[in-house]
């Protein structure tokens, strides 16, 4: 009796070690599996970690960049408004409207048709406001050239008020060899003296203006080339001022 019921006890503690054993082993088993999951959760949180890191920073510089471009662009539309407000400034100021343009449009008519440019500014020179002038008068006088200095060459207005001369250089023929008259090509100088020694001088190739005021009176002369050797000389006298 007393040994069966030791072998029984003896069975049931091998039993309940052994499963002790075996819950001790499963214990483990699913803490070591616990351990691996948290430790593979722990390395994919690292590595979305380092990808998201990654990512941001790309966005980042994808940012800066959109940002540096869009302020590029930003200072070339400004620069382009500024060159579009100038050039239309510009066209506005330049562009002739109005009489100017209809008078600009007639100008270039006459020079496309062959009018001397010399011509027109001339006769647009000669275009003033009426004024209190007298009838003007025309004369000639030839100019003297390194061939031709002697003699009278002068011509003078209103009893000898006002006196013109001048000179010029030689005109040469076709084998280069200079002639007595003047070459009205080349500039010359024209001196207009008044009575008491009060003069101007002009310079300068043909035609040309130039004013000279004695005893509150205006004298305008306006110089023209005429026949060979001569200069054609017009004076206005107008009150002054």
């Amino acid at each position: 009796m007393t040994l069966g019921r030791y072998d029984y006890e003896r069975r049931y503690r091998r039993r309940m070690w052994t499963g002790v054993g075996k819950f001790g082993l499963l214990l483990v088993l699913l803490l070591g599996v616990g351990l691996f999951s948290y430790q593979m959760g722990i390395e994919q949180l690292k590595g979305r970690d380092v990808t998201l890191r990654e990512e941001n920073a790309a966005l980042s510089r994808q940012k800066a960049e959109y940002e540096l471009l869009a302020s590029q662009m930003q200072h070339a539309a400004r620069v382009a408004e500024a060159k579009a407000a100038e050039l239309e400034h510009r066209l506005q100021r330049e562009v002739p409207t109005g009489d100017l343009a209809r008078l600009t449009h007639l100008v270039a008519e006459r020079l496309k048709a062959g009018l001397d440019a010399n011509r027109l500014a001339f006769v647009i020179q000669q275009a003033q406001i009426p004024r209190n002038c007298q009838q003007p008068e025309t004369k000639r006088f030839s100019l003297a050239t390194p061939l031709l200095k002697g003699g009278t060459r002068s011509v003078s207005f209103t009893n000898g008020t006002v006196t013109v001369a001048g000179e010029g250089q030689s005109s040469r023929d076709a084998q280069g060899n200079a002639e007595s008259w003047f070459d009205p090509t080349q500039p010359v100088t024209i001196r207009i003296t008044g009575i008491g020694g009060k003069g101007t001088t002009v310079s300068g190739v043909l035609p040309l203006h130039q004013s000279l005021v004695i005893d509150n009176t205006e004298y305008r002369f306006t110089f023209v080339a005429g026949q060979r050797s001569f200069v054609d000389v017009t004076a206005d006298r107008c009150p002054f001022p």
